[in-house]
């Protein structure tokens, strides 16, 4: 029997306008002052967003409002902290895609610690985060990344010398996460798109993980299931409310099973890709994901358990839930499962990596800095490289 332990998960608010009770939920914890990120642009500009103000000040509820982008730069984070350093914040909610998310989790982290963020960075700095921090609600207003349900921010610096590293500690999961499918129907196309195999990326990652358990077995499958409904849907029909509410439960689970299973080698790609040219976390998984897929199938098929191996039972049962239908045998559920990944890739218009600036050598020397992470399957840095000249 494996043993296994699960962290904690956020308090779950799900349903359409369930914003509206936000306020209610921040007064209730007593909190009078809190700080509110957001993206730069679509919440900022909606009506949300008045009428989440509006009940806040009608509440008496403080709040002093920041932007975050793009990536996130360390030097940004500790902007934000310093500038709410002695305004007595009760609480800090962000709302937003995972950008805004990790910078509402480390702003509420950082400002319970001293220093710079870069210090508490793993294979970066040289401190341990505390794990003290301001409660932290997460709003998703994207359904990828499952930052609302995980226990680390992650930062970035970007170029020559750069990095792509998490701040990490178990206390660090939100206390409330509220999933409103109301907030995500104006995404647009191209980040729905690559968001949502970014979280199809990581159920099945965390599903085939050497670190999976029962537990996240079960949210794995059922996360896939929600996705294979839904996410078409979410694309070609993008303003479907129940389409939209699928997405973002599978974002969700995909976060709480890779906060207890591990990634594997897309997520490897990911860290080592970001940290060198400006390209969406999202991208990276959506566009290595079936290449990388196929490749694992190929090695482990050509080994002495032919197609009898678990690995490929794990990778046939995901095809299964995410096609929704049985191809009759491990081979062709895992055929049927690379099959329908690269048909989205293609049809969603998924870019390629050269269109970000990656060249081949580029790619060759990042092909050895790749962390396999929880990878079921040994992959050498030959391999690895052709996964990412695969997709140039």
């Amino acid at each position: 029997m494996k043993r296994f332990v699960i962290n904690p998960t956020p308090g779950l608010y799900y349903g359409k306008d369930i914003i509206l009770e936000l306020p209610d939920f921040i007064a209730e914890k007593g909190f009078g002052k809190i700080a509110l990120i957001t993206g730069k642009s679509s919440f900022f500009r909606s009506e949300s967003w008045k009428v989440l103000t509006d009940t806040l000040k009608r509440k008496g509820i403080q709040y002093i409002h920041f932007t975050a982008s793009g990536e996130n730069d360390p030097g940004a984070i500790d902007r934000i902290v310093a500038s709410l350093s002695g305004e007595g914040i009760d609480a800090v909610t962000a709302v937003g895609g995972g950008t805004v998310i990790d910078a509402g989790k480390a702003v509420s982290a950082m400002l319970c610690m001293e220093g710079s963020i870069t210090d508490y960075l793993e294979g970066v700095g040289t401190k341990a985060p505390t794990g003290a921090k301001l409660p932290f609600i997460a709003v998703p207003t994207t359904s990828g990344t499952g930052s609302e349900a995980t226990k680390n921010a992650v930062i970035s610096k970007i170029g020559p010398g750069g990095f792509k590293k998490s701040l990490r500690h178990n206390n660090y999961i939100p206390e409330a996460a509220f999933l409103d499918p109301a907030l995500i129907t104006g995404c647009p196309q191209d980040i729905t798109a690559a968001s949502g195999l970014d979280a199809i990326t990581q159920l099945i990652e965390a599903y085939v993980s050497t670190g999976s358990n029962k537990y996240t077995d079960a949210l794995a499958i059922e996360g896939l299931r929600f996705a294979g409904k839904s996410f078409p849907w979410t694309i070609e029909e993008g303003s479907d409310i129940e389409a939209r509410g699928s997405m973002a439960l599978a974002a969700y689970l995909s976060g709480v099973a890779l906060a207890n299973a591990g990634l594997g080698v897309i997520h490897g790609a990911a860290s080592t890709l970001g940290a060198m040219h400006q390209i969406p976390h999202g991208v990276v998984c959506g566009t290595l994901l079936g290449a990388a897929t196929e490749r694992i199938i190929e090695k482990v098929s050509s080994g002495e358990e032919g197609w009898n191996n678990s690995t490929l039972k794990r990778y046939a049962t995901s095809g299964i839930a995410l096609n929704g239908k049985d191809a009759g045998s491990i081979e062709d559920n895992c055929q049927s499962l690379v099959s329908r990944l690269n048909k989205w890739i293609k049809r969603y218009g998924i870019k390629r990596l050269g269109e970000y600036g990656f060249t081949k050598e580029e790619l060759k020397r990042a092909a050895g800095s790749v962390s396999p992470k929880n990878t079921p399957v040994e992959l050498d840095t030959k391999e690895i490289e052709l996964i990412l000249l695969s997709r140039l």
